[in-house]
């Protein structure tokens, strides 16, 4: 098939489709996905297909067991952001309400959360963003306005109900990035927390030995912070050197 007969059948088939029928469960992948990562429009790029499906896609409600245990938590702590996002329970609370929370779902019978299986963070860096639309023609870029703050989530399962649920907090991009250890709940959270502040900075209080677990001690900055330098590579080769990417030419 020649490369003109493929493209007017892509456009035929964008023509006769509804643009909001985009990437639905359980649909083939089929030529509609060229125009980018998700995409049902040659024509349009992968961020602005992904915000028009996640605008268009069906929900996926919590399980009845975690609505359950959404409102049992909730009933306990009232100041609590509930987030269901594709089916799983998120609960946001504030940096201080945190190791209370984390007990409650550690000792509450009905919640039971014996394992943390894992601790991680997120660095949204504050300031003026701009998302270019490079892959598209006549689609404008966006500028936003953003507050810098650290994400970090906490996922706890329980073996005895076999459900699982995460814990998220959020502190400023500043010299207030702390948070409270809970080491004391969790033995293993002794080396996720000095990960979290060897990677992102954020000063874990009352951690036993905080100190960095990844990076030599001697080193300066957070390699996981979206600040920090990409960097590039030395080669022993004539004294080259590979740049960092966002300094290459291809």
């Amino acid at each position: 098939m020649s490369d003109g007969t493929e493209r007017e059948i892509i456009e035929q088939e964008v023509d006769d489709r509804d643009i909001t029928d985009v990437d639905q469960p359980g649909e083939p992948d089929t030529l509609h996905r060229r125009g980018g990562p998700g995409s049902a429009n040659p024509n349009m790029a992968g961020g602005e297909a992904s915000r028009l499906r996640e605008r268009t896609r069906p929900e996926r409600p919590l399980s009845d067991e975690l609505a359950a245990l959404r409102d049992h938590i909730v009933a306990a702590f009232d100041d609590l952001t509930v987030d269901a996002f594709r089916g799983e329970l998120t609960l946001i609370c504030a940096p201080e309400r945190l190791y209370d929370l984390v007990a409650f779902c550690r000792d509450d019978p009905a919640v039971r959360c014996e394992l943390l299986s894992d601790l991680s963070g997120v660095h949204w860096p504050g300031g003026t963003r701009v998302e270019k639309a490079s892959e598209t023609t006549g689609w404008p870029s966006y500028e936003t306005e953003d507050v810098g703050r650290f994400e970090i989530d906490y996922i706890l399962r329980s073996i005895t109900h076999n459900h699982w649920l995460r814990v998220r907090t959020e502190v400023p991009d500043d010299d207030d990035a702390v948070i409270d250890s809970i080491w004391e709940l969790y033995r293993s959270a002794d080396f996720m927390e000095r990960e979290l502040f060897d990677m992102f900075g954020v000063f874990v209080r009352g951690h036993p030995n905080l100190e960095r677990i990844l990076m030599p001690e001697e080193w300066e900055g957070h390699p996981h912070r979206k600040d920090y330098p990409l960097g590039g590579v030395d080669v022993q080769y004539k004294g080259g050197v590979i740049p960092p990417p966002d300094q290459r030419s291809y």
